[in-house]
């Protein structure tokens, strides 16, 4: 009995060691023989295409703006309305097939209809302000072909109108004084700048204005082939809109409904090891352009409604017009202050119908616009911007500036839709991947600041 314990212990301590662990052979590489390659396998060649595929299908939208800008304007309201259709599907109010269409029907009844009838009686404002600044400047023109006639100055409205007639005959009654010297030769020539801008401006206003009051009312009123082009116009104009509206709302529908199933879209297109940190980032640009799109559209619309009104009620020519385009201005930091001036130079020149009373006075003429801004810009500070867009976006306001006007300019509507989103993205791609590695490379921690590789 103890040879047995004996024995397996020698059996044990003469046991083999065990192998230690063999690499597996490195096999030799053939070199890569080129020409039996594709030109799609070349690894620079295919960055180059997958950069040029990018930039195609973004050319390709903007060629096809009939059909994409609708596309847009339905993702953005799916993704807008969104946490309203979640919020009535978890209390099981409705379904997000009727929460859809009750979206469709209160915006067609509490937006479309109303922005439609605004626009129609706002293009009538526009075209009447047209025709009577059309008017008032071809009568300062006449007067000053002929400065001595005094009937063609009596022709001039009063106000802003005639001044500005006397200002710029100025000169021809004063053709026969002696020159002045001094101060009062300098001020003669800043006022001779003065007439040659100022005169310009007005056959600018005569020539422009003419043309559109001649669009909205000649042609109109015309007869002939004049007529029945300048309707085939307008049915081609309204037809448009009426087409986009239905594919943004038959777009909509499909949107809403399906909201899940575009979001699984999206999520099987990012590689399983790294979608733990893409998702992330993903979260953090759904919150800088949810703050922006859902609170500060909101806020726009709702600032376009008070400056309609608060422009109407002050008697600012076509505020039908000035109102909702100043308040959508709202968007962008700092341009919107340029409602001011124009307010004020419409009313100055008292284009609808010369006003009266205390609307002709110059300090409601410049107090007016400044105090309907300021209510403005202290509406949106103190009350919109807490209530519904609450914490900042952590989108600066450079940003939102350059990536709006620049957007604007490249591609008009279709840019604006896409450039303060594009804009959030970069910026949250920059800060968390590109900067990161950045700093080690500096630091030399890294061979490569570009976010690739495995080193």
């Amino acid at each position: 009995m103890s040879e047995q314990p004996q024995r397996i212990e020698d059996q044990v301590s003469n046991a083999p060691e065990p192998a230690a662990a063999v690499p597996p052979p490195v096999v030799a590489r053939s070199p890569i023989d080129w020409r039996r390659m594709h030109l799609w396998e070349i690894q620079p060649v295919r960055d180059l295409l997958v950069v040029a595929a990018i930039v195609g299908v973004v050319y390709l939208g903007y060629q096809i703006r009939i059909v994409t800008v609708p596309l847009l304007l339905a993702l953005l309201l799916a993704y807008l309305f969104e946490p309203l259709v979640r919020w009535l599907r978890t209390r099981r109010i409705v379904t997000r097939r009727w929460a859809a269409v009750g979206i469709l029907a209160v915006f067609a009844l509490g937006v479309v209809v109303p922005i439609s009838i605004g626009a129609g009686f706002g293009v009538v404002q526009g075209v009447k302000a047209a025709s009577i600044l059309a008017k008032n400047a071809t009568a300062v023109q006449k007067s000053l072909a002929a400065p001595t006639d005094d009937t063609l100055r009596i022709n001039v409205p009063e106000g802003a109108w005639r001044n500005i007639r006397d200002f710029l005959v100025l000169p021809e009654e004063r053709a026969t004084e002696p020159v002045g010297r001094g101060l009062r030769a300098i001020r003669s020539d800043t006022q001779e700048d003065m007439r040659l801008l100022l005169r310009k401006a007005v056959d600018y206003a005569s020539e422009h204005a003419g043309e559109l009051a001649q669009w909205g009312g000649g042609k109109v009123l015309g007869g002939g082939a004049q007529a029945v082009g300048a309707a085939f116009d307008t049915v081609v104009s309204v037809g448009m809109v009426l087409f986009s509206i239905f594919l943004t709302a038959f777009f909509f529908y499909f949107f809403c409904t399906g909201w899940g199933k575009v979001l699984e879209f999206w999520e099987e297109l990012i590689p399983e090891r790294r979608k733990g940190r893409t998702i992330e980032i993903v979260g953090q640009m759904d919150r800088v352009i949810a703050g922006f799109v859902r609170g500060r559209l909101t806020i726009c619309f709702l600032l376009a409604v008070y400056m309609t009104l608060a422009y109407w009620l002050a008697g600012v020519p076509a505020p039908l017009i000035l109102g909702p385009v100043i308040g959508l201005l709202f968007i962008m930091p700092y341009i919107h202050v340029v409602g001011v001036p124009i307010a004020s130079l419409l009313m100055w020149l008292n284009v609808p119908d010369g006003g009266g009373g205390f609307y002709s006075q110059w300090w409601w003429i410049i107090g007016a616009p400044l105090g309907v801004y300021l209510g403005a810009q202290l509406l949106d500070d103190w009350v919109l911007s807490p209530l519904i867009q609450g914490k900042s976006t952590d989108l600066p306001i450079p940003t939102i500036l350059f990536a709006s006007i620049a957007g604007g300019a490249l591609a008009g509507v279709y840019g604006l839709l896409i450039a303060i989103p594009i804009a959030a993205c970069i910026r949250i791609l920059l800060n968390e991947v590109f900067w990161p590695r950045f700093r080690q490379w500096a630091r030399g921690e890294r061979l490569d600041f570009l976010p690739i590789g495995k080193r």
